[in-house]
This record gives C-alpha cells, sequence and structure tokens, in this order.
C-alpha cells in the first residue's frame, strides 16, 4: 500500500464530506485546510432549517450562461467558508480541496477570504471551468491545481481490536 499524499488526503476527505450533500445535481465537497490543519469542510446542502433538495425539489433558475441552476442549495465551497469564518477570521495562506471545479462565485469568495491554493479533484462540465480557476487563482495571486482525487477503497475492521486493520486499496495506478 502506498500511502496517500497529503493532496490525495485531504481530496478523499473532500469526496466523504461530498457524500453529505442533499442536492443531487452535484455532490461535491468542500475541505478548508490552514497549517496542514483542516479547518472547515462543507457540502452543497440547503441553508439550516430550510428543505433540502432530496425533500421537497429543485429550485432551478436559468442563469447568465444559459443552464438551470439549482438556487435552493449553498454550494460547498461557501458552507466550508461560513464554518471557517466562525473560529478564524484570516484564511490567509489556505488550501481549499474540492472534488470539482468550482463555480466562479464560490472560487472568487475562496480567493478574496484568502486562500492561496486550491485544489481541484476533477473539472467540472467542461474545459472552460478549468481554464476559468486558473485565470482567476493568477489574478489573485493565488494557485490553481489539478490532482486527481485516488480510486481507492477503504475496509475497515467490524470490531474495535480491528481498528489497525485499515485498508486502502487502490482501484487503479495513477
Amino acid at each position: 500500500m502506498k500511502r496517500l499524499t497529503r493532496d490525495e488526503y485531504f481530496l478523499s476527505i473532500s469526496n466523504i464530506v461530498a457524500a453529505r450533500a442533499t442536492c443531487d445535481r452535484a455532490w461535491v465537497g468542500c475541505t478548508l485546510v490552514l497549517d496542514g490543519e483542516i479547518i472547515a469542510t462543507g457540502y452543497n446542502g440547503a441553508p439550516s432549517g430550510l428543505p433540502e433538495c432530496d425533500a421537497v425539489g429543485h429550485l432551478m433558475v436559468l442563469g447568465e450562461d444559459g443552464r438551470d441552476h439549482c438556487k435552493r442549495t449553498v454550494h460547498a465551497e461557501l458552507n466550508a467558508l461560513f464554518q471557517a469564518k466562525k473560529r478564524h477570521r484570516n484564511l490567509k495562506g489556505a488550501t481549499a480541496y474540492i472534488n470539482t471545479t468550482p463555480c466562479e462565485i464560490c472560487l472568487t469568495e475562496l480567493l478574496k477570504c484568502g486562500v492561496a491554493r486550491v485544489v481541484c479533484g476533477s473539472v467540472y462540465r467542461n474545459v472552460e471551468a478549468k481554464e476559468m480557476t486558473a485565470r482567476l487563482a493568477v489574478a489573485f495571486g493565488a494557485i490553481g491545481d489539478y490532482s486527481p482525487v485516488p480510486d481507492i477503497e477503504l475496509t475497515f475492521g467490524t470490531e474495535v481490536t480491528d481498528v489497525k486493520r485499515i485498508k486502502i486499496n487502490r482501484i487503479s495506478n495513477r
């Protein structure tokens, strides 16, 4: 078993966070890391106390890009920022690990808050999104990276004594 790199580790956590998403149009997870420590995570879902897409359906609005967008949900990146801001006034130098390309609004908010590096695990929809991420990151003096989320399978023991038997099986070599 090869040890996960830091990028693979935090992107894998973002994938697990995405499993909490409540808008089935896209399962997105974001992990904010500052000085090597996770300071917040976020997934896409309705604001606290409001009905979720999975329960009542999507609230679709036609965007400027000509595509329908669900407006019932708050994006993962913004949810992570809201959580981080509860305890951290300054996110200068933080890294955002997102399992897919962020939208322009979320990326701009991350960068305005001081995030210095954005690592995406995949490209959402098209190459234009990847190009937008690179342009915005450069404009803010940040770094935009793509690091494929590793295809891994975790096997956990069933007993408390089995906790040391966690196995990471890479499904494909990267």
